[in-house]
Formats: C-alpha cells, structure tokens, sequence
C-alpha cells in the first residue's frame, strides 16, 4: 500500500484551482485528481446556506460522496490532487491533508473569468442579473471566505502567474 501526498489546491469560484490542479496532474506522475465540483456538494439539500459565514458552517458541507472516492484512491497513488475550496477548514478530510496550497486571484479578475467561463453562451441580461448579485450579494461572502481559507494554507501561489510558473511553484514546494 502507497501513503499518498494529499495535495489540495484551495482559492475563490475562478481563481485558477482547478486548472493548476490539472496542470500538476498532468506534471506529476502517479497522481489522481478529485474535484470537488464533480459532486455538487453545496446545492445538496443538507449544505448550508450560502449567505452565512463559512467559519460557522463549513462543517456542515456533506463529504460522504467524495471522502468514498477519496478512501478508494488513498492507496493507490503517489499523489491525490483535490481541487477543494474549504483547505484544512473541514474537519472530516483535514486529518488526511498533507499540503494546502492557496491561488490567490484578485476578485475582479475571479469575476471576469467567471462570466467568461458561465455567461458566454447566456444572455446579456443573464451576465447583468449575476453583476448585480455579486455586487449586492457574493461580494462580501467571497471576502469572508478568502479571510477564513487563506489564513490557513502551506503555500499561497499568485492566480495572475502564467499556468507553468504555477506548477513550478507548486511542485517545487512539494519537493
């Protein structure tokens, strides 16, 4: 049996976390890749809701779908890679986590490559109604999360670098 490096790669909707996430898999051999976006966790009927603070309720996102997926590949691999946006913060995958690495993207830019990556094929009145929910809404959630996560992590890598000098960051901090 194989003891895992548990890497997660933490930061805000559009930072960059799931594509330096694929960029290392694809540097590190031996790796896997467990994405939190891939279980819906936070429109399951038990999450929390969205506008109280994360500090409060991270522990009540349910992980039971993908801490199944995780045990699966625990020893299996040199590497698990997980694209998971609560770092150390939630108590059942923290005592697996070896290193949190953080991608700290300005807020503008998070919004701009959101509504490039969800609105491009929506209406404009679509990429409107979000810019007025995130102005009036999102904003603050997304500081209070960046505060809580981002006090917390091994490593906090610039979400402007280009992708290589990224995964040079990352697994140079690795190693």
């Amino acid at each position: 049996m194989k003891k895992p490096m548990v890497i997660v790669v933490s930061g805000l909707t559009a930072s960059g976390k799931t594509t330096l996430v694929q960029a290392m898999h694809d540097t590190l051999s031996d790796s896997t890749v467990i994405s939190y976006d891939d279980y819906s966790i936070d429109a399951l009927p038990s999450a929390p809701p969205i506008d109280l603070p994360l500090s409060k309720t991270v522990d009540q996102y349910d992980l039971s779908n993908l801490m199944k997926d995780f045990l699966k590949a625990k020893n299996h691999y040199n590497y698990i890679l997980m694209d998971f946006p609560f770092g150390y913060k939630h108590p059942t995958l923290r005592p697996y986590i070896d290193k949190v690495i953080y991608v700290k993207t300005p807020l503008d830019v998070c919004f701009a490559r959101q509504i490039i990556r969800d609105y491009s094929d929506k209406t404009i009145n679509d990429a409107v109604n979000w810019s007025k929910t995130y102005l009036n809404f999102a904003r603050p959630i997304f500081l209070d999360y960046e505060n809580f996560i981002a006090g917390e992590v091994d490593l906090t890598i610039d979400g402007l670098l280009p992708i290589d000098q990224k995964v040079t960051l990352a697994t140079n901090f690795l190693n």
